[in-house]
């Protein structure tokens, strides 16, 4: 399969990046950390990619962090309600991920140089295993916990490295679950595990599906919503 792909700087949008897919049926925009990412079929013209820009380019945008992410060193630390990370240094020449419950501790040289961009990619890595190894253990223990709560049945859960939502399900009743879900305060985490069990009832977000949310959450689902809209983790 051959895929023709370019790249240019939009006078409005900045870098864009086209891939040409044989297979794709639509044109889709992804914001990725070096511009707006377009995936168009074949029969896609300029004036389409302009048409898509000008109505989703303003909304990815608007999701683009306002900062640069913290610098992980000594001082660094993340709390939640369902996750914890620090950095601590020790007189050993490894690094050492301590993990208990909730808690994570990096163990890292004393006099460790944070500084370089090679060193703050790893220490993200780290962050991003210890973050996956916390979620997978608790997410989909969560989300059976409060299926059984409300007697409501899904197939299967995963818990994945995603960036475009927290959560998903199926047709089929298989939930899949954003791993940085674990860092969000315990109201908004299941929120969106009981609006994907919803979803096992009503494949869409009629006025029945939020009637049934707002039963599950026995309150306004559409605040919870709104304040999850604008949540940051900070990662």
């Amino acid at each position: 399969m051959r895929f023709v792909k370019s790249r240019f700087e939009h006078p409005e949008w900045g870098t864009i990046a086209i891939t040409r897919n044989p297979r794709a049926r639509r044109i889709i925009l992804r914001l990725c950390s070096d511009g707006i990412h377009i995936t168009i079929p074949p029969i896609a013209t300029k004036n389409d990619i302009e048409r898509a820009l000008a109505e989703c380019a303003p909304k990815l945008l608007a999701r683009k962090p306002q900062h640069e992410p913290a610098i992980i060193d000594k001082s660094y630390s993340y709390n939640s309600d369902n996750f914890t990370f620090s950095i601590g240094e020790h007189d050993k020449r490894v690094f050492q991920l301590r993990s208990k419950g909730k808690e994570n501790l990096l163990l890292c040289p004393t006099g460790t140089d944070y500084s370089s961009a090679k060193m703050q990619e790893w220490l993200r890595q780290v962050l991003k295993r210890a973050i996956t190894k916390v979620a997978k253990r608790v997410l989909p223990a969560r989300l059976h916990s409060i299926a059984l709560q409300h007697g409501l049945k899904y197939n299967k859960c995963q818990v994945r490295d995603t960036h475009t939502r927290w959560g998903s399900c199926s047709s089929q009743g298989n939930i899949s679950l954003c791993i940085y879900l674990i860092l969000l305060p315990d109201r908004l985490i299941d929120y969106v595990l009981r609006h994907e069990l919803c979803h096992t009832i009503h494949m869409n977000h009629g006025e029945e599906f939020w009637l049934q949310l707002d039963r599950l959450c026995q309150t306004d689902s559409k605040a919870l919503r709104k304040e999850l809209k604008n949540y940051r983790t900070g990662i």
